[in-house]
């Protein structure tokens, strides 16, 4: 209750609350009124605190360090440009025509889980995923070796 509530906010507010109240008699209605004005000025999720915390409210500016920013996203580049590298070194050493099928549908397809990837060949989901399982493996072979 530091803040000071514009008065017109308040009646407002607690006017079309009450507008929506169904009443014919006039002393209910009065007090509903007055409960209601009273629930805007105590209560801190009224209407009119909401409204009054955002229009009081500073602006905080938080200032980032763009060459932190920066620097994040070259490094998640690299990792991407690695990883790519990685798929093109795979793709290039890969001699049979299925896993190069394989590889096509899995990378550049996007059928990068086993339901998919069984749906897409109607074969069982088993199999797709040791095929999956079977690309990520040679993948990292192929990350280690160029990693160390």
């Amino acid at each position: 209750m530091g803040s000071q509530l514009d008065p017109s906010t308040v009646i407002s507010n607690s006017y079309l609350h009450c507008v929506k109240i169904e009443c014919s008699d006039q002393d209910t209605m009065k007090s509903y009124m007055l409960n209601t004005i009273k629930k805007q000025i105590m209560w801190s999720g009224s209407q009119s605190n909401r409204e009054e915390s955002v229009n009081s409210s500073d602006e905080v500016v938080n200032e980032i360090d763009d060459t932190t920013d920066l620097d994040s996203k070259i490094e998640q580049e690299k990792v991407y440009n690695r990883n790519k590298a990685y798929i093109e070194i795979y793709r290039s050493r890969c001699e049979d025509r299925v896993s190069q099928i394989v590889l096509s549908a899995y990378v550049d397809k996007g059928y990068n889980t086993a339901r998919a990837m069984a749906k897409y060949f109607d074969i069982p989901v088993t199999s797709a995923h040791y095929m999956i399982s079977d690309i990520k493996q040679k993948l990292r072979e192929i990350q280690y070796k160029y990693d160390n």
